[in-house]
């Protein structure tokens, strides 16, 4: 949702313009992901419309919305085509004194994991090929990242 925010044309304007406050955004992500879980959760959902969903500094209201389910003559529901994210492997945990979140990796993970791989140490004995990339020490390998975090 970050990524999507960002890539708009109004997203400047969403942080606030001509002194006025901008929207939370935070929120609107929120409301992204959820209105995104919802029609994946639910393959009974033939279409889904929200227009227009105002966003503000005070918060974010849908005007008008309109779900559209699939009737009873389709016998096999259509599957999302890109599998939704495994929450169901994602455990709390003690480590070492310290309580610890187990989870498959995020997309929004890429920036961590690229700080990671370049304080990691890679040895010779690794069965993995390193992803720093060849000749350059610190800079890590964009492709390897993009296939560990864009695992769908």
């Amino acid at each position: 949702a970050t990524k999507m925010l960002h890539q708009t044309k109004i997203y400047e304007a969403l942080k606030g313009v001509r002194g006025m406050k901008g929207v939370d955004t935070d929120k609107l992500k929120e409301v992204m992901v959820r209105f995104s879980v919802m029609v994946v959760d639910h393959p009974e959902i033939m279409e889904c419309d929200i227009n227009p969903l105002i966003a503000g500094p005070d918060g974010i209201v849908s005007l008008d919305s309109r779900v559209l389910l699939h009737g009873p003559e389709v016998k096999e529901l259509p599957q999302p085509a890109i599998r939704p994210y495994p929450y169901q492997y994602s455990k709390a945990r003690d480590f070492a004194g310290k309580k610890v979140q187990i989870r498959p990796v995020l997309h929004e993970d890429e920036e961590k994991l690229e700080k990671f791989y370049q304080q990691a140490t890679w040895s010779r004995g690794c069965d993995t090929t390193s992803p720093v990339s060849k000749g350059k020490s610190s800079e890590v390998d964009r492709d390897h990242l993009v296939k560990t975090c864009f695992a769908d």
